[in-house]
């Protein structure tokens, strides 16, 4: 019986002695994050109203970012680094090292090193979240000297209000996100509820966002390590308004004549609806925006006209453009410089501009109203009265509905039905090639080239060339904008068949090596 006591207390003296050795070595190793971030957020009265001098002080220097009746205005704590402002009325200390700020406001200012580079780079996001946020920094908050530690993740409670100030003075590019329950990582944003955005006058939801951040340049050793955005993504249920289109988003659109003192600015034009099953990306530093399965593009002119597009994948390239203003001011616009499309295939519309193409892949320039369209399979395109089909087709519209310039290459088919003229089919094996010569456009065919006219007879060689003139006093002043390629003021002027030239017509046959013909 003594011999078991005797051993019992043995046993109880050694954890009792480890158990003081872990509180004395262990213990103030694992723990000093928590103890040291409660000491920092223990002020005296003196020290809190010292930190509400510096942060009056801070605030009058952030402007107008705020309005007034806000609670940023009200006495608030304020935390800084040299490229953010946290803001927030209470504060609380958690067990895991993280702290919690009920409201929460933060301030990311321009990286300086970037704006040095590009005079675009100055614009200044405020994110608001009046339910508070969770934040973890990598080392404990100073509020007594009112340093801002290096911002790693943290959680978002509730709405959460991201607002962008125009990125230079003057343009149309500031930018407004509303969601809720948001993750922050080090150099990423991600919810999975509905976010509603809106950039300049244009407008847009989608759901599950993430947004990836590019480091500073040169890094940082206080407050957030952000030198801008790298890209945004929306998983799905993604519909975008875009506003401002001058220039067309869709082929057959023309741009909108500019304001001049004798002519003021046009209304503005209509706006342009994007809609996909899939995701959004915006690729900020490559300038694009792409998005996949389903996609429609749709834009309601005045009249009942409407322009459609489908597709699988879109890609809109960005680019910025120097506005006549910004030319001796500095102002640049965000604008869209072209489309890429692929599909199975895409399809575009054009009701006013009598125009619609298919292909697997196609390209459209915004300024030039450049139409490319390529693929596997046979492409398509029916303009006005004139249908074609090739392997490809490469078309530029010509100024005020001029018929421009065309490479379509074989085997491929044009058939034309011309306003009280007869049906006419074209077949060549080569290409087909439309351009301007001089006053005049030539269109070519080659390789076994073929012209069929409808009760009139046909033509084959191996290549023809016909110059076409255009009608004085035939054009109109003003042609309608986006309404296609207008022929007809188009006349023949002279034709030349070579190489094995075959020719066909009511009571007569020929054959022979080259053949000139003038209208």
């Amino acid at each position: 019986m003594h011999h078991r006591l005797g051993r019992t207390l043995r046993v109880f003296l050694l954890v009792l002695a480890a158990a003081g050795f872990h509180r004395l070595t262990v213990v103030p190793l694992v723990e000093p994050r928590v103890r040291d971030a409660q000491e920092s957020l223990e002020l005296s009265p003196e020290q809190a109203a010292a930190i509400r001098a510096r942060a009056d002080r801070r605030l009058a220097a952030l402007g107008d970012l705020f309005p007034v009746g806000s609670w940023e205005r009200e006495d608030p704590i304020m935390l800084e680094s040299r490229q953010m402002r946290l803001l927030f009325k209470q504060y609380q200390a958690l067990p895991d090292g993280r702290v919690n700020l009920v409201p929460c406001t933060m301030v990311l200012l321009p990286d300086r090193n970037r704006a040095a580079a590009d005079a675009n780079a100055g614009r200044t996001l405020v994110l608001r979240v009046p339910q508070g946020a969770v934040l973890e920094f990598d080392e404990p908050l100073d509020l007594r000297q009112g340093r801002l530690a290096r911002l790693v993740g943290g959680s978002l409670r509730g709405q959460v209000t991201i607002r962008g100030t125009p990125s230079a003075p003057g343009a149309e590019d500031d930018i407004e996100i509303v969601t809720r329950d948001v993750e922050l990582e080090e150099f990423e944003v991600r919810t999975g509820e509905m976010v509603q955005f809106r950039y300049g006058r244009s407008t847009g939801s989608g759901r599950a966002l993430v947004a990836r951040l590019l480091p500073r340049a040169g890094g940082s050793d206080q407050g957030p390590g952000i030198g801008g955005v790298d890209s945004i993504r929306l998983d799905r249920d993604v519909r975008m308004r875009i506003e401002g289109m001058e220039a067309g988003l869709l082929p057959g659109q023309a741009a909108a004549p500019a304001a001049t003192a004798a002519a003021p600015r046009p209304a503005d034009p209509a706006p342009v609806t994007v809609t996909c099953r899939g995701s959004l990306c915006m690729n900020v530093s490559a300038g694009v925006v792409t998005c996949e399965d389903r996609v429609e593009v749709v834009r309601s002119l005045p009249g009942g006209a409407t322009d459609q597009l489908a597709c699988d994948l879109l890609a809109i390239v960005l680019g910025r453009d120097e506005t006549a203003a910004g030319a001796a001011g500095g102002r640049h616009e965000l604008k869209a410089r072209e489309i890429q499309a692929k599909g199975a295939p895409v399809v575009v519309r054009s009701t006013g501009a009598g125009l619609e193409a298919r292909a697997a892949r196609l390209g459209y320039e915004i300024a030039s109203r450049r139409i490319l369209l390529d693929g596997d399979e046979p492409v398509s395109l029916v303009a006005r009265d004139t249908e074609m089909e090739a392997k490809s087709i490469d078309y530029t519209p010509g100024p005020d509905a001029a018929p421009g310039a065309l490479m379509a290459v074989g085997p491929g088919w044009l058939r034309a039905r011309p306003a009280g003229g007869p049906p006419a089919v074209a077949r060549w094996q080569k290409w087909l090639r439309m351009r301007p010569d001089g006053a005049e456009h030539v269109a070519s065919i080659a390789g076994d080239a073929e012209v069929a006219v409808e009760g009139q007879g046909r033509l084959g060689a191996g290549e023809m060339h016909l110059w076409l003139e255009v009608a004085r006093g035939t054009r109109p002043a003003a042609a309608t904008p986006g309404a296609g390629p207008d022929l007809s003021g188009v006349r023949p002027a002279r034709l030349l068949a070579r190489g094995m030239v075959e020719l066909e017509a009511d009571n007569l046959a020929a054959r022979t090596d080259r053949m000139e013909v003038w209208f």
